[in-house]
């Protein structure tokens, strides 16, 4: 690998990330942005300083708990963020009830391939699984807890409940 300043770097495997970015969109909305360009938004998820704005998902920078911890942009928090968003957009709508979403469980679980996976807990990421082990818990993330509903009502409305925690 050539770095930009000319710098070579042997290696076998490469891995590049560019990292995340919020929708473009969000730069038409005023208010205060982060440095990947998420909303600023307030525990309901509304836009601070925009009254008919929720943000959500990789487009909201909000507060999972208390102690100054934000989403990241990852499945984990969008599909929380998601449910909150939703449900509070349409109680604003309606003039009823909005919740605080709150997530302050924070967990990762990173494949590995075939050597199996690492399942951590806590901001500071604290393993809690390896191997093969949290290989099966990875799985089962990415293939149930995860998954789309089937399409029948029942399972659909379940799965858009806020106070419904999938992940952490």
């Amino acid at each position: 690998m050539t770095l930009e300043n000319g710098e070579r770097i042997d290696a076998a495997t490469v891995i590049w990330t560019a990292g995340a970015r919020a929708s473009a969109l969000t730069a038409q909305i005023p208010g205060q942005h982060d440095a990947v360009g998420r909303l600023h938004v307030d525990r309901t998820l509304k836009a601070k300083g925009v009254d008919a704005v929720f943000a959500t998902g990789d487009c909201a920078h909000a507060a999972t708990d208390d102690d100054g911890n934000v989403a990241m942009m990852s499945c984990q928090h969008a599909m929380n963020l998601g449910r909150s968003a939703g449900h509070n957009a349409a109680a604003d709508l309606l003039g009823e009830a909005m919740i605080d979403y709150a997530q302050p469980k924070y967990v990762t679980c990173l494949d590995l391939g075939p050597w199996g996976a690492v399942y951590t807990e806590g901001w500071d990421r604290q393993v809690v699984l390896s191997g093969a082990e949290a290989k099966a818990l990875k799985t089962r993330i990415n293939t149930e807890w995860i998954y789309p509903p089937t399409g029948e009502r029942a399972e659909i409305l379940a799965s858009a409940d806020p106070l419904r925690i999938v992940v952490a």
